[in-house]
């Protein structure tokens, strides 16, 4: 099935991009950044590394925000890039409360030298809570706490019909099930594969390939994608993490950096 796990694309309602599918750090890929284009926006979930591509893939004639599922280096680090990477007169900042204090550790002294405030800064950056339920441009977003070692949200995107979920850092939980319920592409972390989650010690709030096909079949989700992968982890043991959640959850796929999804 390819890119197009859910059927024959429409005009396109709604097409993702992935540009960073890796956890913690960039070794074998990106930091996590996923690109979601609708008629009427772009949604950016996420800032890590991948964010750094975005002023080639992003169609900024379009209003564009950026929805952050939570505040680890790892998912916000991109955003020290924006000076460069956002080619827009504005652009809003969505989180868990307390997202503008979060990004302004990084952003000011002695972290980083420019604010946004700066005359580098050609954008207007505004910062938002995230809500259980919004509109946000043409689309309705949808929002639940996940179970991760700090707050995670899991965060849903439906526009005119098609549903798309992004689930990262966390371990399987019946919060993903239910904002997952039904949706068309479903994109769960799993940052360990099934045989090193089986030796993990502490619990780090990450899952494995057969913990998230377990929840995208109880969601009755139509495909499922697998991201936020061990940075340490080759193509082959990748390709093994897909093989092993298809035996619970046939339509299973791996994220991967400049993957596209036409809904």
């Amino acid at each position: 099935m390819g890119s197009n796990p859910t059927g024959p694309a429409s005009d396109g309602f709604m097409e993702i991009t992935f540009l960073g599918t890796r956890g913690w750090y960039s070794k074998k890929g990106q930091t996590s950044c996923v690109l979601v284009e609708t008629k009427g926006g772009n949604y950016l979930l996420d800032a890590g590394t991948g964010i750094y591509w975005i002023n080639e893939v992003v169609d900024f004639s379009k209003p564009t925000c950026l929805l952050l599922s939570h505040f680890h280096l790892d998912h916000i680090l991109g955003i020290t890039s924006f000076s460069k990477t956002i080619k827009r007169k504005e652009l809003t900042i969505y989180g868990e409360k307390g997202v503008k204090k979060a990004v302004d550790r990084i952003m000011r002294k002695p972290i980083y030298p420019f604010y946004f405030d700066s005359p580098l800064f050609k954008v207007k950056v505004k910062f938002k809570e995230l809500k259980r339920k919004q509109g946000i441009f043409d689309s309705v977003i949808k929002t639940a706490h996940l179970s991760h070692s700090d707050p995670v949200l899991g965060i849903r995107i439906e526009n005119n019909g098609r549903s798309f979920v992004y689930a990262t850092d966390t371990l399987p939980c019946d919060a993903t099930v239910r904002l997952a319920r039904n949706c068309d592409v479903l994109v769960h972390e799993t940052y360990f594969s099934d045989e090193d989650f089986k030796n993990v010690k502490i619990n780090t709030g990450h899952s494995s390939p057969r913990g998230a096909a377990r929840i995208a079949r109880e969601a009755g989700a139509k495909g499922l994608f697998l991201f936020h992968f061990n940075p340490e982890y080759d193509d082959k043991t990748i390709a093994g993490m897909v093989e092993s959640a298809r035996g619970v959850f046939k339509n299973t796929f791996a994220s991967k950096e400049f993957l596209k999804i036409k809904l």
